[in-house]
């Protein structure tokens, strides 16, 4: 006589029967898909990384301004005279003579100071070693500092420039702040 219980046990023993096998592609298909899982989240990283390094340059670039204009408020009168019209950072700035002779520096020599001071975020000084500059430069496109003023309106436009790479591609970037004496 078969009783219940022995057709259950017959029930279970074709069924472990039929899962032979099935078990090693069960395991092969979970390697694909945490396989794909990996691959998305190594993207997510550099991307994140990318991103984080567009943040530094965009913060560099906001420090390089407001260093410029806070400097500009500090010698309102050499703003006045126009000592900051068209300024454009470069390596060949130097140093006036009076802040290494501990004179007092007229307005012209304050601007030609905070031009020197702002020409090295970008350039390196005179016989520097390793000179890592704020913002990157790239072929076309160097990283640069520019101040120019419209007497028409008696403002003037303080801005950085520098190059970033996007998606393979190197793109301008640039900031600008306007600044009213």
């Amino acid at each position: 006589m078969i009783t219940r219980h022995s057709k259950q046990m017959r029930a279970k023993h074709s069924m472990r029967k039929k899962q032979f096998g099935v078990g090693l592609i069960e395991v092969l298909i979970a390697i694909v898909i945490l396989s794909i899982g990996f691959l998305a989240a190594a993207k997510m990283q550099v991307s994140g990384m990318r991103y984080s390094q567009n943040a530094y340059f965009l913060s560099q670039g906001n420090f390089m301004l407001r260093d410029m204009t806070d400097r500009m408020r500090a010698n309102r009168e050499g703003v006045i005279a126009g000592h900051y019209n068209a300024f454009i950072t470069n390596a060949g700035t130097v140093e006036p003579p009076c802040l290494s002779a501990g004179s007092k520096c007229t307005p012209a020599q304050i601007a030609t100071a905070d031009l020197n001071a702002w020409s090295q975020y970008l350039h390196a000084p005179p016989n520097a070693v390793d000179f890592k500059p704020v913002l990157p430069s790239y072929d076309n496109i160097e990283a640069r500092g520019e101040i120019s003023y419209n007497a028409a309106t008696d403002v003037y436009t303080i801005s950085v420039r520098w190059g970033e790479p996007v998606d393979g591609v190197i793109e301008e970037r640039i900031l600008n702040v306007r600044l009213t004496p």
